[in-house]
């Protein structure tokens, strides 16, 4: 039998994800959000940016559309890849198929 090794998720990276929840989950976001956000943001390293980004994308798609103007309002680079990120993600359960997924060299 063997075991998959829990994930380690970053001090920065939980920060990250601690300030973006409390910018998301406030009824309207201030100016302060908005800076502990942009400073965490500046924080992560490569990985925990993509990693960041794609938990924005499923915090877009579960929450609503109003999200997304909150993250373009803090970093607009981060916004078009959560938005990216989220095209990919399965709508209705579905995810798309193969054909349509970009490909890299």
């Amino acid at each position: 039998m063997t075991t998959q090794p829990e994930i380690q998720l970053s001090l920065s990276f939980k920060h990250a994800q601690r300030a973006f929840a409390a910018m998301l989950d406030r009824t309207s976001s201030d100016a302060g959000d908005v800076f502990g956000a942009r400073t965490a943001l500046g924080a992560l390293d490569r990985g925990d940016q993509v990693r960041l980004t794609r938990w924005l994308a499923w915090q877009v798609l579960a929450r609503n559309p109003a999200a997304l103007a909150r993250i373009e309002r803090t970093d607009a680079r981060l916004a078009a890849q959560v938005l990216r990120d989220r095209a990919a993600l399965p709508v209705g359960g579905r995810p798309r198929s193969s054909a349509a997924l970009p490909r890299t060299a």
